[in-house]
């Protein structure tokens, strides 16, 4: 069984909240933002102020995002006593509040909060401190667009599961997924809606697998999916079943279609020549382009 979740005294830096500035406490006045996504800023804290904060690009706004997907005032964050509210200030590309465009929103503890691509969890001032460190252990441990595992985490995991393999003579095997074409749909559709292209496909791989299997996302638009106890033929034939999955539909992102294919490959560990997570890794890897090289949309196996 993959440890999915390890104890806090493991994960988290004891002076995090130092360094950010932060210490989180128990309180009954407005809450706090906590940047997830992208890396640049990771974990900034912003506490939200009685006064309301002002986010955009403006450079009087409380919080300035600089990045062209922000609208220079782009969205208002209130605090009353009935709760913290984000309110969309008619921009370009909306706010968004768990995957949904808002107009004026009440914001719940744990609520993902997204103006353009900038992506923020918000933490109520309820047990302040409970989501604080929640938030951190997210932070460490997932990938703030998608909201699946990030590299760091599958590569905690693939060492465990490559020494439990080894130590009980099971299968493991990996697959290695990349998003066909994914500079084209950037340049087509823009960047948010290359955005919503990663978040569709990891919530459409998530969605066909059950039990043990670990889905991250490697860097950029390449997925990696951890599967103990597999052998290498069962492992291509749940590529397959990925691979006729993402490609079954386009994805729908603000009135567009775009068509989404994914090219994936496949390998088995074996402890005569990958007994090593770089090994497995590469190993993974050269299917992959063997998949892309032979056309994309498709699935390429190592076999012996």
């Amino acid at each position: 069984m993959i440890a999915l979740r390890q104890t806090m005294e493991e994960i988290l830096p004891t002076r995090f909240s130092q360094e950010k500035g932060f210490e989180p406490r128990n309180s009954t006045g407005p809450g706090c933002l906590v940047r997830i996504y992208p890396v640049e800023g990771l974990g900034r804290v912003m506490s939200l102020d009685a006064a309301g904060i002002l986010v955009g690009r403006d450079p009087g706004a409380q919080l300035i995002l600089t990045d062209d997907s922000v609208s220079r005032r782009h969205a208002m964050v209130e605090s009353t006593v009935n709760g913290d509210f984000v309110v969309d200030l008619e921009s370009t590309n909306g706010t968004w509040i768990n995957d949904v465009r808002v107009g004026r929103q009440k914001l719940m503890a744990g609520d993902r909060v997204r103006f353009g691509n900038q992506i923020f969890s918000y933490l109520s001032s309820t047990s302040l401190e409970a989501q604080y460190h929640e938030s951190v252990y997210r932070i460490m441990t997932t990938d703030g667009l998608t909201q699946v595992y990030n590299k760091r985490f599958l590569l905690e995991v693939l060492d465990r599961e490559l020494a439990r393999a080894r130590r009980r003579q099971a299968p493991l095997s990996l697959l290695m997924m990349d998003i066909d074409h994914f500079k084209s749909i950037n340049d087509r559709w823009g960047h948010l809606a290359g955005d919503a292209v990663l978040t569709e496909f990891a919530r459409r791989i998530s969605q066909a697998m059950e039990g043990d299997e670990l889905l991250a996302r490697f860097g950029g638009e390449e997925f990696a999916l951890v599967l103990p106890d597999t052998p290498l033929e069962e492992a291509t034939q749940i590529a397959e079943m990925l691979r006729a999955t993402v490609a079954k539909a386009p994805v729908l992102t603000e009135g567009m279609e775009i068509p989404v294919t994914v090219s994936i490959g496949v390998a088995e560990y074996s402890a005569a020549d990958m007994a090593s997570v770089p090994a497995l890794l590469e190993a993974a890897d050269q299917m992959l382009y063997r998949a892309k090289n032979s056309g994309r949309n498709q699935v390429q196996a190592l076999r012996s």
